[in-house]
């Protein structure tokens, strides 16, 4: 197909800085996939979840994880040390001509950095930065960490699953933090929308676990029971 029939993708001429770990660069990849030019920052040795399986023919090495491939196909990478000043300045060069940050370091850790949203914005105030929390930027919880397990377990996904006569189960495959990125990749969407209309960037603040219970909507009268009344639903065959 010739360059001038192929159409082209909503995000074709916007450019995103990846700094997420597995809780979030499932958002990366939605909007790799979406057209936009995805630009994966690791650190010097590598991103942890390069140490993930399945390995390509069983051989663990940073080279061969399948779950990274799967998950940060479409990218360009880096390598960038935000822990030094050369990397930090790197970095704000690569911001100030950016249009979307996605990141998933514990709620501070930029701002400790110098490299928070308050100082992005300044050096490009359309930037949309996504930050992909277990709970979130702020409240009591703010600093808890999380597995996948524990967040669909918060989340009450772990209660409503399973037969009634037994005690809950987990889910066969992972859960929580691929929800995280596919809702962190609407709520980017959604950001953009706005900032295509009134030219402003913001940050977009996603809790993992907030992001699970849109899994159990199923079992909305339930969970409204337990809210209103404290009634305790048990789970069901239906």
């Amino acid at each position: 197909m010739s360059k001038h029939n192929q159409q082209e993708l909503p995000l074709s001429h916007y450019r995103v800085l990846d700094l997420a770990d597995e809780k979030g660069f499932f958002c990366g990849k939605v909007l790799a996939d979406l057209g936009a030019d995805v630009i994966k920052i690791e650190s010097p040795g590598g991103d942890a979840a390069r140490r993930i399986d399945p390995f390509y023919h069983d051989i663990p090495a940073p080279e061969k994880s399948l779950h990274w491939f799967a998950f940060n196909a479409n990218k360009r990478g880096i390598t960038l040390n935000l822990e030094t000043k050369d990397g930090r300045g790197i970095f704000k060069k690569l911001a100030k001509t950016a249009d979307f940050v996605v990141e998933s370091f514990p709620p501070g850790y930029l701002e400790k950095l110098g490299l928070g949203y308050p100082v992005l914005s300044q050096i490009n105030p359309r930037l949309i930065v996504t930050s992909i929390t277990p709970f979130g930027q702020t409240g009591p919880y703010r600093d808890y960490k999380v597995t996948d397990f524990t967040a669909m377990a918060m989340s009450g996904l772990v209660f409503v699953t399973g037969d009634p006569d037994r005690p809950p189960v987990c889910f066969s495959v992972p859960q929580a933090y691929l929800h995280a990125g596919l809702q962190a990749a609407a709520g980017t969407m959604i950001a953009h929308y706005f900032r295509e209309l009134s030219g402003k960037g913001q940050q977009v603040d996603v809790s993992i676990v907030e992001t699970q219970l849109g899994s159990i909507d199923r079992r909305a009268p339930e969970l409204l029971a337990y809210q209103y009344v404290g009634e305790v639903t048990p789970r069901s065959d239906a």
